[in-house]
């Protein structure tokens, strides 16, 4: 049997991420034929217990400031048809795609292919951009790695295949939480000295701008950036002069030049022959400085552009990857704070200008299905309520009956005077519907003024002031002091249970969002998070506060335990499908644990394709009997014979990396 999938990981010295990594490729390397090589650059040795765990093929590697050659050293080393390569502080969310991609043969029709790579901005698995990286390639002769910094890999042959499956990467966030400058002073050096020696490479002159940009000079990232764009106005091709022309109107914002930027949009759009997407960002760009401007026609005229051009594009999906480069996606212009951003300064434009037929086309296209966005908006809606009364009230009516903003006014008799049940019933439509705490307060406080009655709600809120309490002391605390703290909240959880409870729970969050904890100890610890959060409030509230009827009274960290709490305990019974979404209604009460419940919603995911692994003992029973005969035929060579077994073991042993490894090392001696 060949081996389809060669996958290369070009390890260092992170063992926290590089177990994530690879058990996210397990089920590729135990579902196709498939080997795993990894080039070894680093010094920790439990990076290299990690990795043998998964495979024998583990290639030393000294470092030598040149990536293309780490790359080609497991390119070569390769046997596959196919080729991929992945780093250390990448995995995979979900593999079935590329899986059957593989297994239906589909992949002898293609020549290369690309996979969507999440670049995280935040810890909080929430905040990223996004792009289709070229990662996978048909393995043929002369193909190799160039460049010795943002190495690409060549020929990239056609025609090309666009997964939507993708990796997590966390690697340029600092450990502040923020995007690090390491990989960038790493870079700086090497890319300047590419361009000394290919002054006319242009995708040098695309890396070099973008490192300068996270660096923060923005003067060199302008400079290189315009010394790009004029080498390529010459060229057919629009996916580096794209991607030049919107950053360059990025750098001059970043600059505070707005002028200068208006001045270059106004030429590009008059000039040149952009791409819609280009088009998009530039308008986007043009908005950004006439709303701070406040130049209300403007923003209007360009308002009404963009969703034009918006639209056309949705009606046209694949132009969205036809004209994609880099991080200039789909994904950037639909970036929902920036496009609902736009849509909220039309409006307010339109107000200004009394045009109430352009504020109701604007104001209908924010996302009212969506609270978590809504709620942002609600202090906005407040201030037009003060500035633009005349004509407020008449757009008011435009907001959809379901909206917890428009339920409060009804409960404030914008719409006329109601009679008091009615509301009440308003009041608790808007607190039902929201989770904001200025809408929250809002309520309350107008209720209060109408004498309705009040519940624990206001208890709620209170909480938040110990909450902020408990994460500055956390934050205070360095890691050195850690175990001091850890100690700290044993001797809280005796003498003051309420503030003990929060404090481990934060501390078991902290290990939870930055640890990259997998299998067993991702759920264990998610269990004593869930237990502190649960006790603590049991400390606070009677018991029957937690009856189903009662629960909407808790606060909202208190929800999200207790509905990962029934998710875990349906995961626990192998009821999968509602255990996961419970897992995703409790991100609406906490979005800040989005990467650890994706990562739980991950594994389920595993299991749910290998329900063979939970069968009874005798099942389990056999199949360690049939691996131990393995263990045996393979001593003695019996290679051929093994290779059936081996097929027959995967799926009941999915997660046994042992019998991973013997897969391996079984098709390599038949491929020899």
């Amino acid at each position: 049997m060949k081996i389809q999938l060669s996958i290369s990981l070009l390890a260092s010295n992170r063992a926290a991420s590089l177990e994530r990594c690879l058990d996210s490729l397990r089920p590729l390397l135990m579902q196709i034929p498939s080997e795993l090589i990894i080039v070894y650059t680093g010094t920790d040795e439990r990076v290299k217990e990690i990795a043998g765990r998964y495979t024998d093929k583990i290639i030393p590697f000294t470092w030598c400031d040149n990536f293309s050659a780490a790359r080609n050293v497991g390119l070569w080393a390769a046997k596959g048809e196919w080729f991929m390569y992945i780093d250390d502080d990448e995995w995979f969310e979900d593999v079935t795609e590329i899986r059957d991609f593989f297994l239906s043969g589909e992949y002898r029709h293609y020549g290369s292919a690309l996979y969507k790579q999440k670049n995280f901005t935040e810890w909080d698995g929430i905040h990223y951009s996004d792009y289709h990286a070229f990662r996978m390639a048909r393995i043929v002769p002369g193909i190799a790695f160039e460049n010795t910094v943002h190495e690409e890999l060549v020929p990239q042959l056609e025609p090309a295949k666009y997964f939507n499956a993708y990796v997590n990467h966390y690697g340029y966030i600092s450990d502040t939480g923020r995007l690090s400058v390491e990989k960038s002073s790493r870079n700086l050096p090497l890319l300047l000295k590419n361009i000394e020696e290919r002054p006319s490479y242009v995708k040098n002159y695309l890396q070099i701008v973008q490192e300068y940009m996270i660096s923060g000079d923005f003067e060199k990232a302008e400079e290189y950036c315009r010394s790009g764009y004029s080498l390529c106005r010459g060229y057919k091709d629009n996916f580096y002069r794209s991607w030049l022309q919107v950053n360059l109107l990025s750098i001059l914002h970043e600059k505070g030049d707005y002028e200068k930027a208006e001045q270059e949009a106004l030429l590009m759009l008059e000039q040149e022959h952009l791409w819609e997407i280009a088009r998009l960002d530039i308008y986007a760009a043009l908005l950004a400085i006439y709303t701070k401007r406040g130049a209300s026609e403007e923003v209007i005229r360009y308002g009404l552009q963009f969703e034009e051009t918006l639209a056309y594009m949705d009606e046209r999906p694949e132009l969205w990857i036809q004209q994609s480069y880099g991080d200039l996606t789909e994904g950037r212009i639909k970036v929902p704070s920036k496009l609902y951003q736009i849509r909220l300064s039309c409006t307010e434009s339109a107000l200004k200008l009394g045009n109430i037929k352009q504020a109701v086309y604007f104001l209908e296209l924010l996302p009212w299905e969506e609270e978590n966005w809504m709620q942002q908006y609600y202090p906005i809606f407040d201030k037009w309520k003060g500035l633009y009364k005349e004509y407020f009230h008449e757009l008011s009516g435009y907001f959809p009956d379901h909206s917890p903003y428009r339920q409060l006014q009804k409960a404030l008799g914008q719409g006329g005077c109601i009679p008091k049940t009615e509301c009440r019933e308003a009041f608790v439509k808007c607190m039902q519907g929201t989770e904001s705490l200025y809408l929250q307060h809002l309520a309350v406080k107008e209720a209060i003024l109408q004498q309705m009655k009040l519940d624990e709600i206001v208890t709620v809120m209170n909480l938040d002031a110990w909450k902020q309490n408990a994460v500055t002391i956390k934050e205070l605390i360095s890691p050195d002091d850690a175990d001091k703290l850890e100690q700290a909240a044993e001797d809280l959880l005796q003498d003051a249970p309420a503030y003990g409870c929060w404090l481990k729970k934060l501390l078991c969050e902290k290990e939870l969002i930055h640890g990259y904890l997998t299998g067993d100890t991702l759920l264990h610890t998610l269990e004593e998070y869930i237990g502190y959060i649960l006790q603590f409030y049991r400390i606070q509230y009677r018991e029957e506060m937690f009856s189903a009827d009662k629960q909407h009274l808790l606060p909202k960290d208190c929800r999200y335990a207790l509905l990962v709490s029934e998710a875990l305990e349906k995961r626990k019974n192998f009821e999968f499908a509602e255990a996961v979404r419970l897992f995703r209604r409790s991100l609406r009460y906490d979005p800040a644990m989005t990467s650890v419940i994706r990562e739980m919603i991950r594994q389920m995911s595993v299991k749910i394709n290998h329900p063979v692994q939970n069968a009874g003992e005798e099942f389990q029973a056999l199949a360690l009997q049939m691996k131990d005969a393995l263990k045996s035929m393979i001593a003695n060579k019996q290679y051929t014979d093994a290779l059936p077994i081996i097929l027959q073991l995967s799926p009941l042993l999915p997660e046994d990396l042992e019998l991973l490894r013997m897969r391996q090392d079984v098709l390599g001696e038949i491929a020899e």
